[in-house]
């Protein structure tokens, strides 16, 4: 850091970041994916979504960080819509009037910056707001050199809390578009237990779930919480990848399966399993940081248990049960998508936005007519 108490970035590697005491400090409850253990596992280079180039900023003054972001570079070599800037933008009403091609050719390589599931630059604990501000705006700066020097299209931050007022409106001095972003989904887990969750669900909803319950019991599907580790990862893996193949995505059972084994490596992890005759037919793999469960991923044998209710089962009661059972769990993140299901379960919505930068004129040029698109703002602070 620059000794003159001016702010400065500086671009570290995953390895550097994770031998520094201050960027753990930097993270919180919500920064799963920004913690060292997760850069851990970023750093094996294993799983589908593979970044062409990562690192990390830190900002500071007279040698202290103040705020600190990730970064990672995707192109056309990744194909997940939570990665992808052109498909994240493509699923809009606003890009109708741009072809696939022109997204993509527009858009990519993109610089993802902030962390894919909870976008933001963290701020250090105690920091005041001056400074918060100050270091927050050096390092966007500093990110879209970055982005250039990495010859990205654009730079993006794709899932910004929409009630965060003070990093959006910096955001947008900074020349980025707000577009709207899928909904991120939480459960409070403040109820004693199982029944009273129930309880709290309008009497149709409550029946429903009691109901998914009994059918399971019936048709004898058994349940355990296991951890992830060398005994489970490979069941895991397969499950997971025929999830993947059902929506088309392109990752192998092997991808999936090493990838597994790493978050195993690095993390503390649940998997929320359903059996029939002995046979895992259906899982949750939930990570743990802080005081919260995060969903992960889910996987299914699809020519078993046609019929049963084992959505329900694996994703919502047994990691509810098990939240509100365990000491330390506060919050249960359900992330992003299939909002209807999660809703009629209990959870709450957060909204977010997808802030997006144009560092080419292609990409300028895609930026400008989504803008055009999507007047009037998506959402007032």
């Amino acid at each position: 850091m620059m000794p003159d108490g001016a702010y400065d970035s500086d671009l570290l590697s995953l390895a550097e970041v994770r031998g520094l005491a201050s960027w753990t400090e930097l993270c919180g409850p919500s920064d799963l994916f920004c913690t060292p253990r997760w850069l851990a596992v970023e750093q094996t280079g294993t799983g589908p979504w593979v970044p062409a180039a990562n690192g990390c900023l830190v900002t500071g003054r007279n040698g202290r960080p103040i705020a600190g972001a990730t970064l990672q570079s995707f192109d056309q070599g990744v194909d997940d819509d939570t990665c992808r800037v052109d498909l994240m933008v493509r699923a809009l009403p606003q890009s109708r009037g741009l072809s696939d091609a022109a997204l993509a050719d527009g858009l990519l390589p993109s610089l993802t910056c902030g962390g894919w599931f909870n976008s933001t630059v963290m701020i250090a604990p105690g920091a005041s707001d001056g400074e918060a501000a100050a270091a927050r705006r050096a390092l966007l700066t500093r990110a879209v050199d970055v982005g250039r020097a990495w010859a990205c299209a654009s730079i993006c931050l794709p899932y910004v809390d929409a009630s965060d007022s003070a990093l959006r409106q910096l955001l947008r001095e900074d020349g980025y578009l707000e577009l709207p972003a899928p909904d991120r989904h939480v459960l409070s887990c403040d109820h004693p237990n199982l029944e009273s969750y129930l309880a709290s669900l309008p009497s149709r909803r409550r029946v429903r779930r009691r109901k998914e319950l009994r059918i399971c019991r019936e048709a004898g599907v058994t349940t355990e919480r296991l951890p992830l580790d060398d005994s489970t990862v490979e069941r895991v893996g397969v499950l997971a990848h025929n999830l993947e193949r059902k929506y088309g995505q392109s990752s192998s059972a092997r991808q999936l399966t090493e990838w597994f084994a790493a978050i195993a490596t690095h993390l503390t992890a649940s998997v929320f399993t359903a059996s029939l005759n002995g046979e895992v037919v259906a899982m949750t793999l939930w990570l743990h940081h802080a005081d919260r469960l995060y969903g992960f991923h889910a996987g299914f044998d699809y020519r078993v248990g046609r019929g049963l209710p084992l959505y329900s089962l694996v994703g919502y009661h047994l990691p509810v049960a098990y939240g509100l059972a365990t000491p330390g769990i506060r919050v249960l993140e359900y992330g992003i998508s299939a909002d209807e299901a999660k809703r009629l379960r209990g959870t709450a919505a957060l909204p977010q936005l997808l802030c997006l930068k144009p560092l080419t004129p292609a990409a300028r040029e895609c930026v400008e007519r989504l803008a055009d698109a999507a007047r009037p703002a998506v959402l007032v602070p």
